[in-house]
């Protein structure tokens, strides 16, 4: 595994990586979450990187005080501020005000990218492809809905969260019980989707003005026979001795036909530049009858060194440590002068 492209040099800039730990995390997680930390910080040191950490809780700028934004790049490792679900895009607005530059997208992206009917809004607006949809505040409002089969989710969660066993339904009766699930458990809108039968890919996306795809990763459903199981729900993500989650495999790079892989490329460059991401970004999507659909656009994508994103950027040639470096010095091009 090389250490960088060979046609490229990346600076080297002070990097400081700004992490959260929440309260509500138990400590397995918590453990899990500083092995990841130190995972990419020692990565980056490999690659010559003066590297500092930051532990955000409920203040962001004061864990900053110490740093220089004319000398330091802030890599946005930050989930959110402890004891606010969905606080993602608060973290943005507290860097741009202390003058950092800093990794991934705006409070703004962050905002359109975690509730999923805003981010779908766009892609219908802009003619990218996504399923047909529709949300609800009760299951009383479902009359017209006649698209089968069908998935239900949250419509301001990630992380699969909500898509359990039962998510994909078959008819209006299933779908009315689904729906009255979600919004008893999470609140918010019920989002239901048109349900693709077919493959179903990630494709990472780096850079910014000229934004490149990494190589296509497919997740390999054919060990599950039933068709409406074939989904990447919660157990398959996070349940280890699961049914979904021994079962659902990942292929990077992925085979598929070429004239396929470019279609599932431009709409996934249509969604990133659409939903403005920068740096690195992540869109899901399910291909049916050679028809790419996106499903899910992730803005500050899952960066652990097993991720999806480390895997597609192992698979061009970087090591983690260098995959980390140059999205670094994308977020430098905006640094103060």
């Amino acid at each position: 595994m090389v250490s960088a492209h060979p046609a490229e040099e990346q600076t080297l800039w002070p990097a400081v990586i700004l992490y959260n730990i929440d309260s509500s995390w138990t400590e397995a997680e918590v453990q899990e979450a500083d092995g990841y930390l130190r995972t990419m910080a020692d990565g980056l040191v490999k690659q010559g990187h003066p590297v500092d950490l930051a532990l955000v809780r409920r203040d962001v700028a004061e864990p900053l005080s110490r740093f220089d934004p004319r000398e330091h790049v802030i890599f946005n490792w930050c989930e959110g501020i402890d004891g606010i679900p969905r606080s993602y895009d608060r973290i943005p607005p507290v860097l741009e005000e202390l003058g950092f530059a800093y990794t991934g997208a705006t409070a703004w992206t962050l905002a359109m990218t975690q509730d999923k009917a805003t981010a779908k809004t766009v892609l219908d607006q802009m003619n990218i492809p996504t399923p047909a949809w529709n949300t609800f505040s009760s299951p009383d409002e479902i009359k017209d809905w006649n698209i089968f089969p069908a998935i239900v989710k949250p419509s301001a969660e990630h992380c699969s969260f909500g898509i359990t066993e039962g998510a994909v339904v078959t008819d209006l009766k299933q779908l009315r019980e689904r729906v009255a699930h979600i919004l008893q458990t999470y609140g918010g809108l019920a989002l239901v989707e048109e349900f693709i039968v077919g493959r179903e890919f990630n494709v990472s996306i780096w850079g910014n003005g000229r934004p490149a795809p990494l190589p296509l990763y497919e997740i390999d459903f054919s060990s599950i026979a039933d068709p409406h199981q074939q989904v990447v729900d919660y157990d398959a993500k996070w349940v280890k001795g699961s049914f979904t989650y021994e079962n659902t495999v990942s292929r990077c790079p992925a085979q598929i036909e070429e004239e396929v892989a470019e279609r599932i490329r431009s709409a996934a460059m249509g969604a990133y530049r659409a939903l403005r991401l920068r740096d690195y970004g992540r869109i899901d999507m399910r291909v049916r009858d050679g028809q790419p659909y996106i499903v899910d656009v992730n803005s500050n994508p899952d960066i652990t060194i097993d991720g999806g994103f480390a895997k597609t950027t192992a698979a061009a040639g970087y090591s983690y440590g260098a995959a980390i470096s140059r999205i670094i010095n994308f977020a430098a091009h905006r640094k103060p002068a």
